[in-house]
């Protein structure tokens, strides 16, 4: 099987491709740093704040006892590991990270996995006669999973976590917060197993001092949330109620009887000094040849455990549900996490990597919290809460109380986050206290701490963690009686509950633990392929998975920025200041329909890229006071969510009747049916993908991460399957006829181009930059309108993730404005420039709008009628007689739009991408309502 797409200058273009190859090589880490580096100096400013205080203690003990205990039986098995080995894990971690680390909110250290990694290895060489020097061994498998880690870096690996949504993330918290609930259990019958049978005692006061531990914790916790004392108790309560309950069980194991009967706790051994009294240095390069290869696998399977250990950690650390305004650099980090790992082989220590839920709870601890409502908008609820109005009789003393709790309750409930304190002085100084835990007198301390306090900490993290998970949310909405769910509830709008009931099964922290993040890695393109083939819509599937941290798309507004904000860029959009933002000379507008907000939510992203946060973004009152914006500088753009049903500009194909009969015609359509025929062979050998979903996509990412499926796809097949795809979608939303059914989705975004082109001609008006933040129909209808590809017809096809469209308004020396046409498709690659219109250079911006113009449907009227649409997106409240046309654009967003067009396909991270309606040969059927996400900007250029 062959493509029918040949590229005759393939064996011309291989060279270019490779050198382009050779010059991405590291380019994510050069992404990140030069994203970090500015904001290094605030990083350690911003640390003066309160919050820094109860996040550093909460941390370290979240962090050090679990360190501990998750390593005690690697510590009294092996003898080759103690408490100092974990506790200078924990501080090197901490040091790298928080001192030269992208992301020093994740907090790393050692974690369940690893102990059980190396204590595996240890079980598998001590069986041989002719067993190796364990820590030598270990030291070989920590260099090899080190360079791996390096190489990760340097090739960018990292950009696949876009294929990781938030449900990934909650699969895997899920299912760690259960092997914390499992561990403090086996805490507590490892004491029953080994204690003398003369101290039952021990064991049974174990127990109890857990089970206080667990319940104090969760007490304090729910006074901080309740209306009981003043506000900044509840907050203190909130900071050191788990340290203050840690602190007093562990003070009770040695009050009146509890200490006769002689709890055990934790192990410890000499200060700063290794196990067994050998050397800090571990001489791994002496190891025999024969074990230096053996020891390569093992390093590829901890390369995989913190490729997804890791990052998930980094990904919940700087979920989109905190307020974070900083970027992050997933690639430079994990270019560090190979510095550590290696540093650990040399040092014999356990590798440390980023924790599960101590990085999260990190973040959490930095909130800053505020009221969103106004004070007028509280005082009104309160008004309605107590008025007599509504009964028959005059309030008593009791209802008056009931009020005031009420509306103290109603003030606490609405402080939502309003801003994260992003610094690097809490995880170092979390780190240093492990350092100092090292020294005599605090060893000693740390041994008074019985193993039962530990399997409550356990149980309270647990716990705890599982109340906010994602799963367990979608478990309780299942058992939750309808009638009683509020009606706003996003997972409301997936139809069918039984969707909703998938449960993760849950492996206990044994040998098998370590396989657990690779089999969720495998759960990826599970997600990306098979589920969108199972009866789910892409808005139940937005719903379901919800996004995680954005940083691809704030990477993109950081190379737009350094494009048409860098005064010393040739693309300079004159008059524009890129360091403080005037929001009159931007507009943004996001498509809110079809993905569930995951447009919207990249739109933000991107626009943290193009205008970073500011400290001398200020206000000054009339009094003269200064007030700097919050966030430290962030500014804001307001972004205008459109709404589908209310505005057709964005999504104009949608509800179009017109368009449905278009789509089946092209299904039953000669040039359809002998396609269908030309490739039947090949159809016929992918009968399992002939629902016609995403056919190429699956095919395209198993290509990429799934080795053996690689192996086995035969020549050809991804290409074809590249081409088909490439095919129907721009045959669906294209037509030869430039007012066209087909190109409905350009004729409804080119009101709002054609009316910014006004705007931007017109001196008067401020606007220089305008930002469309829409799906990928309009890109494909713009370039069939504009017949960009009939002089390139590479383009009519669906472009690459991150892809960037760009109309520039130029106005020369002499003579009118010309338009440009500049597209990049994808980050990886540069702009080219190409020709519209059938020209051979730039065209005058009239000539653009003179001849497209009257292509353009401009109101829902003229959609409605367009659409034979007598009842969606407006067409009923208009009737069959009104004769008004109403515009699709609101009179206030006129003007919208600036002095160019540019369509910036932003990375999709979660929908899948291609429909292959030509899949389904002999059946008619809509065509898909999948989008990607795409990004319209209009900006305007200096003179040339």
């Amino acid at each position: 099987m062959h493509s029918l797409r040949k590229n005759t200058n393939e064996s011309s273009s291989w060279p270019r491709k490779v050198f382009a190859w050779f010059k991405s090589l590291g380019s994510g880490i050069i992404l990140d740093i030069r994203a970090r580096a500015p904001w290094y100096i605030s990083d350690w400013k911003d640390a003066w704040n309160y919050r820094v205080v109860p996040a550093t203690a909460l941390i370290f003990f979240a962090n050090v006892l679990p360190g501990i205990a998750f390593s005690l039986d690697l510590i009294e098995t092996t003898a080759q590991y103690g408490v100092a080995e974990v506790l200078l894990s924990s501080f090197m971690a901490a040091f790298i990270f928080s001192i030269f680390g992208a992301q020093p909110l994740t907090i790393a250290g050692v974690t369940g996995p690893i102990t059980v990694f190396n204590k595996t290895i240890f079980d598998i060489l001590e069986g041989r006669n002719d067993s190796p020097n364990y820590l030598h061994f270990i030291g070989w498998v920590y260099l090899w999973a080190a360079i791996i880690h390096w190489i990760t870096a340097v090739l960018n690996w990292c950009n696949f976590l876009k294929y990781v949504t938030l449900f990934s993330c909650d699969t895997f918290g899920f299912y760690v917060s259960w092997v914390y609930l499992q561990y403090g259990i086996q805490v507590t019958t490892r004491q029953l197993q080994s204690t003398d049978p003369h101290n039952i005692p021990g064991a049974l006061v174990g127990i109890t001092l857990a089970l206080l531990m667990l319940v104090t914790s969760f007490l304090f916790q729910s006074l901080s949330r309740k209306t009981f004392f003043h506000r900044h108790v509840r907050r203190f309560l909130a900071d050191y109620g788990m340290p203050m309950s840690l602190i007093a069980s562990s003070a009770m194991a040695y009050w009146g009887r509890f200490n006769t009967a002689n709890p055990d706790t934790l192990p410890i051994g000499l200060a700063f000094m290794p196990a067994g009294g050998r050397e800090w240095l571990v001489r791994f390069w002496q190891l025999d040849g024969k074990w230096i290869g053996i020891a390569l696998p093992f390093g590829i399977v901890l390369w995989i455990l913190f490729f997804f250990d890791h990052n998930v950690s980094s990904l919940m650390a700087q979920s989109s549900d905190f307020p974070l305004r900083k970027p992050p650099g997933f690639h430079w980090d994990f270019f560090l996490l190979g510095i550590t790992t290696f540093l650990a082989g040399l040092l014999g220590l356990p590798a440390p990597n980023g924790l599960i839920p101590q990085a999260p709870i990190h973040t959490t601890s930095l909130l800053v919290m505020g009221h969103p409502l106004k004070k007028r908008d509280v005082e009104q609820d309160t008004t309605i809460i107590g008025s007599g109005a509504q009964t028959p009789f005059p309030p008593t003393d009791a209802d008056k109380a009931r009020v005031t709790e009420l509306s103290s309750l109603n003030k606490m409930i609405s402080e939502v986050p309003v801003s994260v304190v992003e610094q690097r002085v809490s995880n170092l100084a979390q780190g240093s206290l492990c350092l100092v835990l090292l020294t005599g007198p605090f060893l000693h301390i740390l041994n008074l701490i019985p193993r039962g306090v530990l399997a409550g900490l356990f149980w309270y993290m647990g716990v705890d963690a599982l109340r906010g998970n994602g799963i367990t949310q979608k478990i309780f909405y299942f058992l939750r009686d309808r009638k009683l769910t509020p009606e706003d509830e996003p997972l409301r709008k997936v139809d069918d509950p039984a969707k909703l009931n998938s449960l993760a099964d849950n492996d206990r922290s044994n040998s098998a633990a370590i396989g657990f993040p690779v089999i969720i890695m495998l759960l990826i393109p599970l997600r990306v392929f098979l589920i969108p083939r199972l009866p789910f819509t892409s808005a139940e599937l937005a719903i379901l998975d919800q996004p995680t941290a954005s940083p691809f798309e704030y990477q993109l507004g950081q190379l737009l920025r350094q494009v048409y904000l860098n005064s010393s860029s040739p693309s300079y959009i004159n008059g524009m200041n890129g360091t403080l933002v005037n929001d009159a000379q931007f507009r943004v507008r996001a498509d809110a329909g079809g993905e569930g907000g995951v447009i919207v939510n990249s739109a933000q992203s991107l626009i943290q890229g193009l205008i970073p946060a500011n400290s001398n973004f200020t206000t000054t009152l009339a009094n003269g006071t200064t007030i700097e914006a919050p966030l430290n500088g962030y500014q804001y753009l307001p972004i205008e969510s459109v709404e589908p049903t209310n505005d057709i500009s964005l999504e104009g194909w949608t509800s179009c009747q017109t368009f449905d009969k278009s789509t089946s015609a092209f299904y039953n359509s000669t040039e359809f049916q002998e396609k269908a025929a030309e490739y039947k062979n090949f159809l016929d050998l992918l009968p399992q993908f002939l629902d016609g979903r995403s056919i190429y996509d699956f095919m395209n990412v198993n290509f990429i991460h799934n080795s053996a499926f690689a192996k086995a796809l035969p020549q050809g097949y991804l290409e074809t399957a590249r081409y088909l795809a490439d095919w129907h979608e721009y045959n669906v939303f294209s037509d030869p006829q430039l007012d066209g059914i087909g190109n409905i989705a350009g004729q409804t975004i080119l009101p709002s181009i054609i009316d910014g082109f006004n705007s931007i001609l017109n001196d008067t008006d401020p606007v220089k930059f305008v930002y469309l933040a829409i799906s990928y129909k309009p890109f494909l209808s713009l370039f069939s309108m504009t017949k960009v590809t009939e002089a390139s017809p590479e383009l009519a096809a669906i472009v690459n993730y991150a892809a960037v469209l760009a109309l520039e308004v130029r106005q020369p020396a002499s003579g009118e404005p010309v338009l440009r046409f500049n597209f990049m498709n994808g980050t990886g690659t540069d702009f080219k420039r190409y020709h519209i219109l059938g020209s051979t250079s730039d065209v005058l911006v009239s000539e653009f709008m003179s001849q497209l113009q009257p292509a353009e449907i401009d109101s829902i009227n003229q959609w409605c009628s367009v659409c034979i649409n007598t009842q969606d997106r407006g067409c009923g409240a208009l009737g069959v007689a009104v004769a008004e046309s109403r515009p699709t654009i609101s009179p206030v967003s006129a003007g919208f739009l600036g002095a160019g067009l540019m369509l910036a396909v932003a990375l999709a991270m979660f929908a899948v991408l291609f429909f292959l309606g030509c899949l389904t040969v002999g059946h008619k059927r809509k065509r898909s309502t999948k989008t990607s996400i795409v990004s319209v900007t209009l900006i305007r250029m200096k003179q040339i």
